[in-house]
């Protein structure tokens, strides 16, 4: 049952009309806030917390204030809400999308549409079936603009193709900071450490069997000798650095319930992975 089902009595056919046009579109919502997120956590490679409930929770509560409120007139005269309602304007369908079509998205930037997604790194998907549904616009131009155009919410593509994935290559992939430095974990632990690895962000969480956890995190070769003399780096006795192994090094850092003896015991424990 909808929020208009619950104020069926009260609300004729000509309200209802108005308030079908004026819902959000809440999938857009979700993935500019979903791109914002990424975009934030590709920045400095951090943990991000999602925003997509948040903004479907403000767009849900804007559109029953609108219910609640409006201008007062629809819900107090039944002779306007009963009113007879236009004749609805019809929408032509869209055009059907053909494998090595171009689609121009503005700024310089092209989408390319094709059927699978081998070799590719996927940008984001519209989760409504339509006409986009089964093809995958492999979007090309300056990789500044990529960045933005994604940031801001993949622009109207899904709108307009609902059911449409949108991919890079990867080469753009990693030239805006998608891809992390390894594709495996590039090390073992020692017995009474489990670590979970993310990829994508170049870190891992390790919990001992005490209870304690810490946390390491890939990083370039080029900052090694940064962060073995930076004091609240590598020479903080909190934080253990490993030697540089195929042009990266693992730093470990202490959480709660983890001394400092711990740290340097998981991180002299690691076995680099060949």
């Amino acid at each position: 049952m909808t929020d208009l089902d619950h104020l069926d009595p009260l609300v004729g056919p000509a309200l209802r009309e108005r308030l079908r046009d004026e819902r959000p579109d809440l999938e857009h919502l979700a993935a500019t806030s979903l791109a914002s997120g990424q975009r934030l956590r590709r920045r400095r490679r951090v943990a991000v917390s999602g925003a997509v409930a948040g903004v479907v929770a403000v767009a849900t509560v804007s559109v029953a204030a609108g219910v609640v409120t409006g201008d007062g007139t629809a819900a107090r005269d039944r002779s306007v809400a009963t009113a007879p309602t236009t004749a609805a304007t019809t929408v032509a369908a869209p055009a059907t999308l053909r494998v090595g079509q171009q689609l121009d998205l503005g700024d310089g930037l092209v989408a390319t549409i094709r059927t699978d997604q081998t070799g590719l790194y996927e940008l984001g998907a519209s989760t409504l079936p339509g006409p986009g549904t089964g093809f995958v616009a492999l979007v090309s131009g300056p990789t500044d603009r990529i960045d933005t155009w994604w940031s801001e919410g993949l622009g109207t593509l899904t709108q307009d193709w609902p059911g449409i994935t949108v991919a890079v290559s990867m080469a753009d992939a990693d030239a805006l900071g998608m891809l992390g430095k390894v594709d495996k974990a590039p090390v073992t632990t020692p017995a009474g450490w489990t670590c979970e690895w993310f990829l994508s962000d170049d870190k891992a969480a390790c919990t001992s069997t005490d209870g304690g956890v810490a946390g390491l995190v890939i990083r370039d070769a080029a900052d090694h000798d940064e962060w073995l003399s930076s004091p609240d780096k590598g020479a903080d006795p909190g934080v253990y650095v490993t030697d540089v192994h195929d042009g990266i090094f693992i730093s470990v850092e202490g959480g709660q319930g983890t001394t400092d003896a711990e740290v340097t015991t998981l991180g002299e424990g690691l076995a680099w992975v060949d």
